[in-house]
């Protein structure tokens, strides 16, 4: 496949998504640039990393992916983002508990 034929798959199947839902689009959307800010924040600052920052974006993300797997009927998507949204919470409450 080439690279025209490929980008303009890409943009076919974006447009496609978009048409289907736009929010969904928008959510899944945000959630890749949180992960990926998220990432950054942990590549550049560890181990000072800022958990009151880094906490809040990646467990929005992940609520979010909770709605938009439902949307998708992906049993996968929503089960990850369930357990990945119950594992940052209880690290997120032990940080915020820690704060003495």
């Amino acid at each position: 496949m080439n690279i025209s034929k490929a980008w303009h798959s890409t943009k076919q199947y974006i447009s496609d998504d978009w048409n289907s839902n736009p929010w969904r689009l928008v959510g899944e959307t945000y959630n890749a640039v949180t992960a990926l800010a998220t990432a950054l924040i942990f590549a550049f600052l560890a181990p000072n990393v800022p958990y009151g920052i880094t906490y809040p974006l990646w467990l929005s993300g992940t609520i979010i992916m909770i709605f938009c797997g439902m949307s998708r009927n992906s049993f996968g998507i929503v089960s990850m983002s369930i357990v990945m949204t119950i594992i940052d919470t209880v690290g997120y409450i032990r940080f915020l508990l820690d704060l003495n």
